[in-house]
């Protein structure tokens, strides 16, 4: 990864427990940074889908 929060299994148990807790305080808050910008381009898309639909059933059945 390109902010060093993936290491290897052995080097994590050789590390002190409060690096461990930061580290995986880190890997949560960027689990939660990553799912945080996944929520907001759903509501995005379903934004832009909603209104593409409008737009396309009133120049089918309207005819605009």
């Amino acid at each position: 990864m390109e902010n060093n929060l993936d290491i290897g299994l052995n080097e994590f148990k050789k590390m002190k427990s409060n690096d461990r807790d930061i580290l995986i305080y880190n890997n949560l808050v960027s689990i939660r940074k990553k799912m945080g910008d996944y929520n907001f381009n759903k509501k995005i898309q379903y934004t832009w889908l909603s209104i593409l639909t409008v737009v396309i059933g009133l120049k089918k059945f309207i005819g605009l």
